[in-house]
């Protein structure tokens, strides 16, 4: 490996190199993405005089990584030399004091370096969401030990995104955190297992992992106990369905914050199971929120999509009523000083069941990648900027009591095509498309928008004092009306009334479900006067109260089962 000898590395030191930069230089690099290099040898060098001479590059290097352990405290070029790479807890705690890298650039390749170093500082990265990532065409490919690959990231979601993630502020993220009891719900989905790391990385008094599959909650609790190791953790198998259960566990650990990642989210599914959809992202919102409310917790968090507006699926109608039942507590549940607050955001990057693990299958395979149609384009974010920005507009909301009944909205900058994603992705791969990769269109699928939105026409947005994070306000709805349609939806959702069900969605949701055949020809089981139909309650605090007309619902107590009553 060229190594940098002493004399090599004085000349390269001088009086230019080391002053500061100017604050206006400062201030048009802030939004680049921070970069950690690793070694000192001719390709660091000649990155670095390549970006200082490219204006309008996205990466800002913060600091490098030495392979030897005398260089400390010295520059590269106007770059500092922050530690060792045999010493991975010194060069931590720099990128603690100073700033964290969102990248980590192996200048060499990983066979250059001390072995059992350099696989320390990926579990480190790895363990805090930092990309691992090499310098194009002059590394050889990643190899550790016994021939174990690494990840090379060939096609990254920072690749596909085409502009800067977004900066956070890790300050307030770690106030809102730290020394906090907080759950994660669905903790071992993209979002929810992101959540449980960032949280981690934070100082929490505890984190408490929920998770309706066995297999999603081993494995995130298995890579939380070994990067964050001294953080006290509880798992449990929990289907946020269960409100006994919910209720049980939040009892018992009385959490402080509660994010609320667990939905079904899968379009074309969801449209084909709306009694599903229903009982986890409307009836197990509503048992989340319900039990913070009752613990008095200081914020519970609801994750929400782009397709809650001016819903056209299943999936997106049911996000919708829960973002409408979050803001109605927020605005009206006097019982406690609990916030609720809703983030939503578009298509997240390399999520399961998206279109990025998607496509890499389908080049995998050699093709063809399938698009629906090729005007369809969406908004797309990566998994640890839409994590950062949740807990960023989290803590904003906790710290500055923002409007009573907001959702908090993720700006996700300009949209893109599908097929120019698929294009892309086959090109970052080393091919052609059309050549040598094929592009099939499939047509749209049950329930898909050719273009998504961030907000709903009938919302006003503000700032909200976030850069990258925006407000929206929209008319409220009554939260004694909410809960008797979410009661109402529960028991057609129960009761597998399909038809019902949409109706029922329909008449929540302002424009879901307008030209659905199945959903206007569908016959009424419940000719009630509006007054009398908007309650079917199911709960047994409610049975007093159920609606006297020719059809109602209660609960067989003892058989633990719905029953229809004429």
């Amino acid at each position: 490996m060229p190594l940098l000898s002493g004399s090599r590395l004085a000349r390269r030191i001088g009086s230019r190199y080391e002053t500061v930069l100017n604050g206006e230089k400062r201030a048009q690099t802030e939004n680049r993405i921070p970069l950690l290099l690793v070694g000192t040898g001719t390709s660091c060098d000649l990155y670095l005089r390549a970006l200082r001479n490219t204006s309008d590059t996205e990466y800002r290097p913060i600091g490098i990584v030495d392979s030897v352990e005398d260089s400390k405290g010295l520059f590269f070029h106007d770059i500092p030399i922050v530690g060792s790479v045999r010493d991975i807890d010194a060069v931590a705690d720099w990128c603690t004091r100073k700033e964290m890298p969102r990248q980590i650039v192996l200048t060499e390749a990983p066979s250059q370096f001390d072995q059992k170093a350099i696989k320390s500082l990926v579990e480190w990265a790895e363990g805090r969401g930092i990309a691992i990532r090499k310098l194009a065409g002059l590394c050889e490919t990643f190899e550790l030990e016994e021939a174990q690959p690494l990840k090379t990231l060939e096609v990254a979601p920072d690749d596909l995104l085409q502009r800067p993630a977004r900066m956070c502020d890790h300050h307030r993220m770690a106030r809102l955190i730290s020394g906090a009891r907080v759950v994660v719900t669905g903790a071992g989905g993209s979002i929810g297992s992101e959540l449980a790391r960032q949280i981690a990385a934070n100082g929490p008094e505890s984190l408490l992992l929920l998770d309706h599959s066995e297999y999603n909650l081993y494995s995130v609790t298995k890579d939380l106990a070994h990067y964050f190791p001294e953080v006290d953790r509880h798992s449990e198998i929990c289907d946020i369905r269960d409100k006994e259960r919910v209720e049980r566990f939040f009892q018992q650990h009385k959490p402080d914050i509660v994010f609320n990642a667990a939905a079904l989210k899968h379009v074309p599914i969801v449209e084909k199971n709306p009694c599903q959809g229903v009982l986890t992202n409307v009836v197990g919102t509503r048992n989340v929120a319900e039990a913070a409310l009752r613990v008095n917790a200081k914020a519970m968090v609801q994750i929400s999509t782009d397709k809650a507006v001016n819903a056209s699926s299943v999936m997106g109608a049911t996000k919708r009523v829960a973002e409408l039942y979050c803001a109605g507590l927020d605005r009206e549940a006097r019982e406690s000083d609990t916030r609720f607050m809703t983030v939503r955001f578009g298509n997240v990057l390399g999520s399961s069941g998206s279109l990025i693990p998607l496509f890499k299958e389908q080049i995998a395979c050699g093709g063809p990648l399938t698009v629906t149609d090729p005007r369809m384009e969406r908004f797309f974010m990566t998994i640890r900027e839409a994590v950062e920005l949740t807990l960023m507009a989290s803590a904003n909301g906790v710290e500055r009591q923002t409007d009573k009944g907001s959702i908090f909205v993720l700006d996700m900058g300009e949209p893109i095509k599908i097929i120019d994603l698929a294009e892309r992705m086959i090109r970052l791969s080393g091919m052609e498309p059309g050549r040598d990769i094929a592009i099939k269109i499939i047509g749209t699928r049950p329930g898909e928008k050719l273009f998504e939105e961030l907000f709903d026409k009938l919302e006003t947005r503000s700032a909200c004092g976030i850069d990258g994070v925006l407000s929206a306000a929209s008319a409220s709805v009554s939260l004694a009306e909410l809960r008797r349609w979410a009661d109402r939806l529960e028991a057609f959702a129960r009761l597998q009334d399909r038809p019902m069900v949409l109706r029922t969605l329909q008449d929540i949701v302002p424009g879901y479900g307008e030209s659905a055949d199945e959903i206007e020809n569908a016959p009424r089981r419940n000719d009630l006067p509006p007054e009398e139909a908007k309650a079917v309650p199911l709960s047994n605090r409610h049975f007093a109260d159920a609606p006297k007309g020719p059809f109602s619902i209660g609960a067989d107590l003892l058989r633990n089962k719905i029953v229809v009553r004429h």
